[in-house]
């Protein structure tokens, strides 16, 4: 009963902040990748250190009604007792008042070490790279699209965090930082107020600073662990401001793309089988920074994901 009550908590939660439509979430990659999600709670020392293959699909709902669907696969597996690796690619189908476009987005490589897994703790170290596979130039019959509309944020980067698990709280903390810059976006707002694209920000020649991120969360196990519960919050703190190129070739520091962003998440697992899984999940924010110039804000993401081990 005590589990109900306090989901029902969650629920009423998410209900309140998802009616003052609050927009922000700002994960660039690394909030998503399987080292960085808690799975140690769902899954078994059994089954642990088994290799694993994960398939999902995510749809979220952005700036100006702006609806993102991101199908992803990811492949972890195990060379030795500590250390895995995972590959993870991903694909955008993006659609709004400005276009309508379909891309490859990024390749997210790890590496994971274990440095403690018991019955109750898990500590593990992560290593890792986000490779663009476009430029964040992606355009609609010429026309340059703000990054809103791309499906990479065109950048190289660096990712370096670690988990800790204790019975069923889980800590998470990264930093995600830009190390090549490879965005070629060319979209300059116009000074024509009555134009829809008057309402982007600029991002011609975008330089994205890195984030910084702490993830809680506690997971509620139900029905001999089958089905489990795991609300939680994610914190992203955008460590500069980003900046972009104007029309006479200065760059210039986007204001308000500084500072913190804080999410609601809630994930519900349910195991079929010591090896199949399936997960639903759920995020929205409820703090933000002013300007998001990298078009990940969303006001609502929702996704499904299937885990098999073997």
């Amino acid at each position: 009963m005590k589990y109900v009550i306090k989901f029902n908590v969650v629920l009423l939660l998410l209900l309140i902040n998802l009616s003052s439509y609050s927009q922000g979430c700002s994960d660039a990659g690394v909030c998503t990748i399987n080292n960085f999600k808690d799975h140690s709670f769902n899954i078994s020392q059994e089954t642990a250190k088994r290799n694993f293959f994960q398939s999902g699909i995510t749809y979220g709902v952005g700036e100006h009604s702006i609806t993102i669907v991101n199908p992803y696969i990811e492949y972890t597996g195990f060379i030795s007792e500590k250390i895995s690796l995972s590959g993870k690619l991903t694909y955008a189908f993006i659609s709004g008042e400005l276009a309508s476009i379909s891309s490859l987005g990024d390749v997210i490589i790890s590496a994971n070490y274990i440095l403690i897994n018991n019955e109750d703790n898990l500590i593990n170290v992560v290593i890792g790279s986000k490779i663009p596979l476009n430029s964040s130039n992606l355009k609609e019959e010429s026309k340059p699209l703000p990054m809103h509309y791309q499906s990479s944020l065109g950048t190289y980067d660096i990712i370096i965090g670690a988990n800790y698990s204790f019975a069923n709280l889980g800590v998470s903390a990264a930093l995600q930082q830009p190390i090549v810059n490879s965005n070629e976006n060319e979209f300059i707002k116009p000074a024509d107020q009555n134009l829809e694209e008057y309402k982007y920000t600029s991002t011609n020649s975008y330089k994205r600073k890195g984030d910084v991120i702490l993830r809680v969360s506690y997971n509620f196990p139900i029905a001999e662990n089958k089905f489990s519960i795991r609300p939680g919050f994610l914190g992203i703190y955008h460590l500069d401001e980003d900046s972009y190129i104007d029309e006479n070739d200065i760059r210039q520091d986007i204001n308000g793309s500084k500072g913190i962003t804080l999410n609601a998440n809630l994930y519900l697992n349910y195991s079929f089988s010591e090896s199949k899984q399936l997960e639903f999940s759920l995020g929205f924010p409820f703090l933000t920074r002013d300007s998001r110039p990298d078009g990940l804000t969303r006001i609502l993401v929702a996704g499904l994901e299937y885990h098999y081990s073997f």
